[in-house]
């Protein structure tokens, strides 16, 4: 019995054995598909050799670089594939890797897959030790052709590179050297310009003086008395001289290049609006714009020069209804706000373009749509207006959508009276 159950222990060591072994053995398998399949499916040609360097195994990479099947190449010489004046050097080097020695990047002309000698970078390891003594050795090639082409195009571009550096240099100090001419031309361009300008001026003078007098002939009844009408047009036409006259003297101002004279003076906002609003509704009505005016308190005051400020508003509803096609509106509105004033000028025309906002507030910059006929202007409205508003303390901006319209923005800071108190009326922000 004792014998018995030593026998059905050991039986059980052994099935126990037998079932580690077979689960040994799947793993091992697994294991070996898994090395195949990434020796096969590198992307770099694996070779593995033998200690004299037939081949042994070959993956799909290397069967594309030499051009044969790999079932090919199992059992061929290594050497087969070295150029023939690299043959003494290829065998010197598998005698030494049959001692075991590591190379790494050993350059060898090869025959590759088009029958072209190619430089193939090797790197190559012994891998095992056989039963029978030897040594197996694993090979990764990569093909140094392409690499070389493109040492050989970096080194083209750069020399193409310097020549048109050296070009370009010259060419620089050419327009260096024209500068000073291309400088001293433009000033005089400029000072022909300005004097242009002076001369225009004063040229518009006369006939403007000339315009006064008549209506004040017509105003004083010398040729017959007017009616109320009769009185009120020329009461208008008398206010469009003289905001004439002083567009006049401000371009030549301009064309002078001196600083800006103000008559600061507690001015009421909305009396100065519609002011400035008269002068331009003819161009309103001509033109089929429709116009609105959203007023404010009447009683509200700002410290501003009352003519730079019609001057301002003038061109920006002249500029509103220039660019507003038939059918179209503009729209007036102001508030006080923080201590300023916010007059807001809105229109329904063609807009301006995102990265042309900063250009409209440049001198003599007139935009248009392509195809479309000029408007006509100096494109001095715009810089001039921002210039006046930035002299009396404020500012001049614009917001606005290509093709939907533009929404231009007056301010002007509130100044307390001398004797202390704030601006008569309250505050409002309808």
């Amino acid at each position: 019995m004792t014998a018995f159950e030593e026998l059905s222990v050991a039986e059980e060591e052994l099935r126990a054995q037998q079932e580690t072994l077979v689960e040994t053995g799947t793993l091992l398998e697994i294991q070996r598909k898994r090395y195949h399949t990434l020796f096969d499916l590198a992307p770099d040609p694996y070779v593995v050799t033998d200690a004299t360097g037939t081949i042994e195994e070959a993956n799909a990479a290397a069967s594309a670089l030499l051009g044969m099947p790999s079932t090919q190449l199992v059992g061929k010489a290594l050497v087969t594939f070295v150029g023939a004046p690299s043959h003494p050097e290829f065998q010197a080097q598998i005698n030494a890797l049959g001692k075991g020695m590591h190379v790494e990047k050993w350059m060898i002309e090869t025959l590759v897959r088009d029958g072209r000698l190619a430089f193939v970078e090797a790197t190559v390891a012994t891998l095992e030790t056989r039963a029978d003594g030897m040594s197996s050795l694993c090979w990764l090639l990569r093909d140094m052709s392409a690499r070389r082409e493109t040492e050989e195009s970096m080194q083209a571009l750069n020399r193409s590179l310097n020549a048109r550096v050296a070009q370009r240099t010259r060419e620089l100090e050419l327009a260096l050297a024209g500068e000073q001419l291309a400088r001293k031309e433009a000033e005089a361009a400029n000072r022909i310009k300005s004097e242009l300008f002076a001369r225009l001026s004063h040229e518009f003078r006369t006939p403007l003086h000339a315009v006064s007098g008549y209506l004040e002939i017509l105003q004083q009844n010398i040729h017959g008395g007017l009616n109320a009408e009769q009185r009120r047009d020329v009461g208008r036409i008398h206010q469009a001289q003289e905001h004439l006259l002083t567009l006049v003297n401000m371009i030549l101002d301009f064309a002078k290049g001196g600083p800006i004279e103000l008559s600061m003076a507690e001015i009421p906002i909305e009396e100065t609006l519609r002011g400035a609003e008269a002068l331009v509704a003819p161009q309103f009505a001509k033109k089929g714009v429709s116009y609105t005016h959203r007023s404010g308190d009447g009683s509200l005051t700002v410290f501003a020069d009352r003519e730079k400020v019609q001057q301002i508003v003038v061109n920006l509803l002249a500029n509103a209804v220039k660019f507003t096609p038939a059918g179209g509106a503009v729209e007036l509105d102001w508030r006080v706000e923080d201590e300023q004033l916010l007059v807001r000028v809105r229109d329904t025309g063609s807009g301006v373009p995102e990265e042309k906002i900063d250009e409209i507030f440049e001198p003599f910059v007139q935009l248009r749509a392509a195809g479309s006929i000029p408007s006509g202007g100096t494109g001095l409205g715009l810089p001039i207006s921002r210039d006046l508003a930035r002299a009396m303390g404020g500012n001049v901006s614009v917001t606005s959508t290509l093709g939907v319209g533009s929404d231009f923005l007056l301010t002007l800071p509130l100044r307390k009276r001398s004797g202390g108190s704030k601006l008569s009326g309250p505050i409002t922000g309808n």
